[in-house]
């Protein structure tokens, strides 16, 4: 708000001054005319008293009575000869009809005065009046006191403006934030007077129609995925019947185990395509982010591991520098991370697979290193999009489909955390997954999202 504040109270300083400057030359040519018959108006009674006392004396004794008269006033007295001021022609007939002008000295073009023909001095002299006039100075310190408290009075509007505005926009940031946490019925509510009204109006729009769209894509994807499941029950069924009405010996029992196996595959792929969409928001059937152990917690997967990839002789270590760590993480979706991040590393490790734990006080590391080819820089960036393959001349049963590092970057997203890939100390790939410490629940209404 402060950085809104600033903004707004300049904008209305710079733009009070900058109308005063365009619109005061302004008024000053439109009313050029009455300022000086108001002035002259003015001095009239002035020059009439001077010009009295003045009558009758001869040049030398004018000089001396005005010199006389000048410490009487607050402002300049002088004599001039005709010559001596520079007349507009349109004022010279006014002028020598005894009326009084605004003229200038030939010493000092500039300055602006008001003058009065000499009655009885043959036309050749004229009474002068000189500002700076008493006024002027008062009007100087007007002026600063005006622009003084121009500028201070500006901050009570600026700051209430700036309240106001600031608060609708936390309230579509907010909104904004909810909707790309998953609450895509989230949306944004602002007085109609508001000047965010329009604004709002548009991103609820947007929200309306994403959301249309989300749903008949989550919609298409389970009854696409649902509908999958149904005829390859029914394959493999018929695929055990056949089996059974085989001849003994006969050749078509290896076309049909490959038949099963690839209807097992697709039914992976199933699986992993709905889970991977469930990770588009948080899970419905998740209970949110809750204390557990971790070291006994990631123990526990790894022995599991070891017992699932069996037909490659892999050495599991897991490293950590304390033997419990107590944060709060979701144990079923971020073991399920883990698990990708170490079959992963199983497809492509030459002997060993390092699992590293690393805690700290505010965020805590799981490493997973291997010795196998590693992961291009170039690559790195694109490994977790889905469907991406290093080798796009893999088929899925070396390569799998490309789901299970994004599942895992959905999952650490999930947890607020990151999930990045560098270079092992064996040069092959160390994925590493980072979890803020004793986080508050994700399940929570309103939480943040972390990108």
């Amino acid at each position: 708000m402060k950085r809104l504040f600033i903004t707004i109270y300049v904008f209305l300083v710079v733009g009070l001054f900058g109308v005063f400057y365009v619109v005061s030359p302004i008024m000053d040519e439109i009313f050029e005319e009455e300022t000086i018959k108001a002035n002259a108006d003015l001095a009239r009674g002035t020059f009439f008293l001077i010009g009295e006392r003045l009558a009758g004396l001869d040049e030398d004794a004018q000089d001396l009575e005005i010199k006389k008269l000048r410490p009487r006033f607050g402002y300049h007295l002088a004599i001039y000869r005709i010559d001596e001021l520079k007349i507009e022609d349109n004022e010279k007939e006014a002028f020598l009809k005894g009326l009084i002008i605004e003229a200038e000295t030939i010493y000092r073009p500039d300055k602006d005065m008001l003058v009065q023909r000499l009655v009885g001095s043959g036309s050749f002299r004229a009474q002068a009046m000189e500002g700076p006039y008493p006024g002027d100075e008062l009007e100087l310190k007007v002026m600063i006191i005006f622009w003084s408290l121009a500028v201070v009075a500006l901050i009570l509007p600026a700051l209430v403006w700036a309240f106001f505005l600031h608060r609708d926009i936390k309230k579509i940031e907010k909104t904004a934030t909810q909707f790309s946490a998953g609450n895509h019925k989230a949306r944004v509510k602002v007085s109609k007077v508001s000047s965010m009204t329009q604004i709002a109006v548009a991103f609820n729009n947007m929200a309306k129609k994403t959301q249309k769209l989300l749903e008949s894509q989550k919609e298409l994807g389970n009854s696409v995925s649902h509908e999958i499941r149904t005829p390859l029950a029914r394959i493999k069924f018929s695929l055990e019947m056949l089996l059974d009405s085989l001849i003994p010996g006969h050749g078509g029992k290896n076309y049909i185990n490959e038949i099963g196996k690839d209807v097992e595959e697709i039914e992976s792929l199933v699986d992993e395509m709905l889970a991977y969409a469930k990770f588009e928001r948080e899970p419905e059937t998740s209970g949110g982010l809750s204390k557990h152990e971790m070291v006994f917690w990631l123990k526990t997967i790894i022995d599991t591991e070891k017992n699932n990839i069996s037909e490659k002789k892999i050495r599991f270590q897991i490293k950590y520098k304390m033997d419990r760590f107590i944060t709060r993480f979701e144990p079923v979706y971020l073991g399920w991370a883990v698990r990708n991040l170490i079959r992963n590393a199983a497809k492509y490790a030459g002997n060993n697979i390092d699992i590293i734990f690393e805690p700290g006080k505010k965020i805590c590391s799981i490493h997973v290193d291997d010795d196998g080819p590693g992961i291009p820089e170039n690559a790195r960036d694109k490994i977790f999009e889905p469907f991406f393959r290093l080798d796009q001349s893999r088929n899925r049963k070396s390569g799998g489909y490309g789901l299970g590092l994004a599942i895992a970057k959905r999952i650490a997203l999930w947890h607020r955390g990151s999930i990045s890939v560098n270079e092992s100390l064996a040069k092959g790939a160390r994925f590493t997954i980072k979890l803020p410490v004793n986080q508050r629940s994700s399940g929570n209404k309103g939480r943040k999202a972390y990108p």
